[in-house]
């Protein structure tokens, strides 16, 4: 069975350490206040774009809600030991551990009919590819629609404004690797002992 993984707890205290309040998170976050207890209280399960948005308010990469540390040069996830959130006709499985210096996000989508990543647009610094394996997945970048059917490949420049959605009738799947450049947090984590989500800074 995959382990769920308790992102309230993550954002309880990665909020704890940024020393905010539920309401200054939600007003950066662009979310109601609400909506940040109700997550904490793991009562609702964040869309991906709330995700991103949590992640850019508290300045981290959206990593950390699914990372455990590791020291390996080498990472194998087995099937049954990766991380997994569910909600909103989304699963998004993660690896759930990272390499030192890694600068690629790996994610497992599912998507059911009518799923999508979420409302609004999102923009980021380095690449996102995807390769769809089950069904389609219509990605929308900087305003022109993008048909990704099983089998096929999509690349783009993730400064783009973009988001992805399932509008048909049937389940779909995609590998998604997102990339962040100078990921190398070394002298960093060096500076800042104490605080374990530093290595997640983007």
């Amino acid at each position: 069975m995959n382990v769920k993984i308790s992102l309230g707890d993550r954002l309880r205290q990665l909020r704890a350490e940024r020393r905010l309040s539920q309401r200054d998170l939600a007003q950066l976050a662009g979310i109601s206040t609400n909506s940040v207890s109700l997550i904490e209280r793991e009562e609702i399960s964040p869309s991906v774009s709330t995700l991103q948005s949590l992640a850019r308010a508290l300045n981290v990469k959206v990593s950390y809600f699914f990372d455990d540390e590791y020291t390996g040069h080498v990472l194998l996830v087995k099937n049954s030991e990766r991380p997994v959130v569910n909600g909103n006709g989304l699963t998004i499985e993660g690896v759930g551990k990272r390499l030192k210096g890694q600068e690629v996000e790996p994610f497992l989508v599912m998507l059911e009919p009518r799923a999508t990543s979420g409302d609004r647009p999102v923009a980021h610094p380095g690449q996102e590819f995807i390769f769809c394996q089950q069904g389609r997945v219509e990605y929308l970048i900087d305003g022109q629609a993008y048909l990704v059917e099983k089998g096929d490949f999509l690349i783009f420049e993730a400064t783009l404004p973009h988001i992805w959605r399932n509008p048909f009738d049937e389940r779909a799947a995609f590998i998604l690797v997102i990339q962040t450049p100078d990921e190398s947090r070394e002298t960093v984590e060096r500076h800042f002992v104490a605080f374990p989500s530093i290595k997640h800074i983007g």
